[in-house]
């Protein structure tokens, strides 16, 4: 038999652009890429052109992560017609002022977390993006975690009855050397604890106020947000109390958000360096009455449907390619991105829990969340 050409690609395809080439440059990249062949009823992404600081770098990044154009200017792609989404994994201090351009050129926008570095940086791209009439997408990753989706769902349910109490907590180890060279100067409240506080809300809501202690002991002290630990004790609006934090200095927890949830029927609980399995706890009074390991990943099981058969784990890279999946079909088809996702709604809200947390730690005192 004669070989013969694969036909093209005829689905819709979807124009993006992106500014960063660094570790979310390439978890994004990745998520585009693997997203077109995995997800074949949605649209195509057509990966037009990458925007970075460092000319030879961005240059790399665009031939090895399959971009068609690259530039060291991000106004580039804001400028450009035919892009239609523009996708942010700067960094934190790059997220406000090119994500705001790209609203205004009527772009659809994703843009890394924390959203801004101000609550009121926040608000005005929230309020730009409404009224630009724009898909917008805070990229809080974990709630494309399908064990995750699963708990979310059996709260929604009432499932676990009344919540109680629930623990957020994300710890990594990558401080814990003072003389170690950081890739981020973002203290740990904005660069993990913001995904233990979107956690907190996407499963338990909304929070209404803090009582919150934020600490340097590795860290020089003259720092002007505290980069080292982050501890709160938390008021749910639905009456559950709690607590959250995220530390840099913990030494052995390499990616470790973690939590655990308690209500009237039972309890759950997650960690991200065991992804795949959801603990799950309901009374039965038997001999095995206690908690239950689940494997999220059959097939009826949220968000596993795309991927493989009985058993076959996912991994971190997994929640990023569900997530852009779930924004691209969202701006293919005019559907809502949230409430799955998280929008800059979500990432608004996450930054008033963290003005509340700092200024709680300032004064001493429990600070309503506004």
């Amino acid at each position: 038999m004669t070989l013969r050409p694969a036909p093209g690609d005829d689905r819709d395809a979807i124009r993006v652009g992106m500014l960063g080439y660094g570790f979310m440059g390439t978890a994004h990249s990745n998520a585009l890429k693997t997203l077109s062949y995995m997800f074949p009823d949605g649209p195509r992404p057509d990966l037009r052109a990458i925007a970075g600081r460092s000319e030879d770098a961005v240059r790399r990044a665009a031939t090895r992560f399959g971009w068609e154009q690259y530039t060291t200017d991000w106004r580039d792609i804001v400028a450009d017609p035919d892009i239609q989404v523009f996708d942010n994994v700067g960094p934190d201090a790059a997220h406000f002022e090119p994500t705001l351009a790209a609203i205004e050129a009527g772009k659809h926008v994703v843009c890394e977390k924390p959203l801004a570095t101000t609550v009121a940086e926040a608000a005005r791209l929230v309020d730009a993006a409404e009224a630009a009439g724009v898909k917008n997408l805070t990229c809080f990753n974990y709630r494309f975690v399908p064990a995750v989706r699963l708990a979310h769902d059996i709260i929604a349910n009432g499932d676990l009855g009344e919540i109680y109490s629930a623990s957020f907590r994300y710890a990594q180890e990558w401080r814990t050397d003072p003389e170690a060279e950081l890739p981020t100067w973002t203290g740990a409240l904005s660069v993990i604890g913001c995904h233990a506080v979107d956690q907190a809300r996407y499963l338990v809501g909304e929070l209404d106020s803090v009582s919150a202690i934020l600490s340097n002991p590795v860290t020089s002290a003259d720092r002007a947000e505290p980069i080292d630990t982050v501890a709160s004790i938390v008021q749910f609006s639905g009456g559950a109390t709690g607590d959250i934090g995220a530390s840099l200095i913990a030494p052995g927890r390499r990616n470790r958000l973690g939590w655990e949830i308690n209500g009237s029927k039972g309890s759950l609980v997650w960690d991200l360096e065991n992804l795949n399995v959801l603990k799950a706890f309901t009374r039965t009074g038997g001999p095995l009455d206690g908690f239950a390991d689940v494997i999220v990943n059959e097939s009826q099981h949220p968000l596993v449907g795309a991927w493989w058969p009985s058993g076959h784990i996912l991994g971190w890279e997994h929640s990023h390619v569900n997530m852009l999946a779930h924004f691209l079909a969202a701006v293919a088809d005019g559907g809502e991105v949230g409430p799955e996702a998280a929008t800059f709604a979500d990432g608004l809200a996450a930054a008033k829990v963290a003005e509340a947390i700092t200024r709680s730690s300032e004064t001493g005192e429990r600070t309503a969340v506004s």
